[in-house]
């Protein structure tokens, strides 16, 4: 991961997820943070590579077009390709986070 500094604040959640690769099949996940402008998962057989294009989706939100920026071992980073609408991204945090309450 790199310790660049971010250009958005990131939010903590766990929320189901799937991508796929534009041209392949579908792989569950487990995304682990996100911000308008991409997110991080957990993908337990990870094989994507750093500049991959994928479909990302959040529960039912999506398919999101984002590419890998980054990986190590089963987590990947993703960059949308599009900022997440504030609405959108609203709706996530507070509707489809599965943490429990602290």
């Amino acid at each position: 991961m790199s310790s660049e500094k971010r250009r958005e604040e990131r939010f903590l959640i766990q929320v189901a997820g799937r991508y796929r690769p534009r041209h392949g099949g579908s792989r569950d996940i487990r995304i682990k943070d996100l911000s308008e402008y991409g997110c991080r998962f957990h993908d337990r057989f990870s094989v994507l590579e750093t500049g991959t294009a994928i479909l990302v989706k959040i529960r039912n939100i999506g398919p999101i077009p984002a590419f890998v920026k980054w990986r190590e071992a089963s987590v990947a980073g993703v960059e949308f390709e599009q900022p997440l609408h504030p609405s959108v991204m609203d709706h996530i945090i507070h509707e489809m986070d599965e943490r429990e309450p602290l």
